[in-house]
């Protein structure tokens, strides 16, 4: 199994104007070690699955789907076949720009065991006007704190290390999140196993993608995203709550979903329809929060101690 470094797995679905371009920048990768790449091609009703298969069966594992998992179940089965030391997750939408990826980040590992995962930062590319801008996020280390604090993900996983199948005891709710979210659930599961450290190269490039075409950005709406979010989040909450305070994340996530579908009186009645009746009152005093305070949150938030004391 150690013969193995690097399990890189790639979920996919849909996806067949960008696998071959993802496949192609992974297989480019200059290592000292072996790696292995695993395609979980969801039941594409595209022509994924035929691109990987006429192009890339001979180098990559192609693992087989006789039905559609989603997102979360795919993407937890890959874990539970990934034979590495390390981790690197992918989307078949997306792809690395840097050749040094995974030596850089493997071997950031292999020097500083007290990190659970390394990444870097992403290009944004736009195919509609062809644009390549930097995502300007913070480098060094990054903790639980940090993410529950900031109410985002600043970036991808990363290069993780492969606890997944041996832990799995623990971490089996990972597959059921959301059907077409996995953010929130992963996020919280990886940063509470331990610190990352994010590299200032930029090696990774994010498609945002245009609605001439199709990926997660342009397959739902506003609202359709936050309940995948909603959903996630509801996952996490009983695992977490008593470890974490998770209310300043879940709030920043409510209105950072609320300001995007529209300040209009019917988009808040549909935006507040998802909510439990619990969360709709904790969001309502927060919104009211916010208005008396000068939209600003409560100092105490911007503490990484308000939200990692247990509670």
């Amino acid at each position: 199994m150690r013969d193995i470094m690097l399990s890189v797995c790639v979920v996919s679905y849909n996806h067949e104007n960008y696998i071959a371009e993802c496949l192609d920048h992974l297989l480019s990768q200059k290592t000292d070690f072996r790696i292995e790449i695993l395609v979980g091609d969801d039941c594409s009703t595209d022509n994924t699955l035929k691109i990987v298969k006429e192009g890339y069966a001979n180098r990559v594992t192609i693992v087989d789907r006789s039905k559609n998992l989603g997102l979360c179940r795919n993407m937890y089965d890959l874990f539970m076949h990934a034979k590495g030391k390390y981790i690197y997750l992918m989307n078949g939408d997306d792809y690395l720009y840097s050749d040094e990826t995974f030596q850089k980040q493997v071997d950031f590992l292999e020097t500083h065991e007290e990190y659970f995962s390394v990444t870097a930062r992403d290009y944004i590319y736009k195919p509609a006007d062809g644009s390549f801008n930097k995502c300007q996020i913070r480098t060094g280390d990054y903790t639980i704190g940090d993410f529950l604090v900031d109410g985002l993900a600043p970036c991808n996983y990363g290069t993780m290390r492969n606890v997944f199948c041996q832990d799995r005891a623990n971490n089996e709710f990972l597959k059921l999140g959301s059907r077409n979210n996995e953010e929130i659930t992963m996020w919280m599961y990886t940063m509470d196993k331990g610190r990352k450290y994010i590299l200032p190269d930029f090696m990774g490039v994010y498609r945002y993608v245009n609605s001439d075409s199709e990926n997660y950005n342009t397959r739902y709406t506003l609202l359709e995203m936050f309940q995948h979010y909603y959903e996630d989040f509801n996952v996490i909450k009983p695992i977490y709550a008593k470890k974490y305070d998770l209310r300043p994340f879940k709030l920043k996530l409510f209105n950072r979903f609320c300001l995007k579908t529209g300040d209009s009186i019917p988009n808040f009645m549909k935006f507040m329809s998802i909510l439990t009746m619990k969360d709709k009152i904790e969001f309502i005093l927060y919104k009211i929060y916010l208005k008396v305070h000068h939209h600003k949150d409560p100092e105490c938030w911007s503490k990484k101690s308000c939200v990692l004391s247990e509670r």
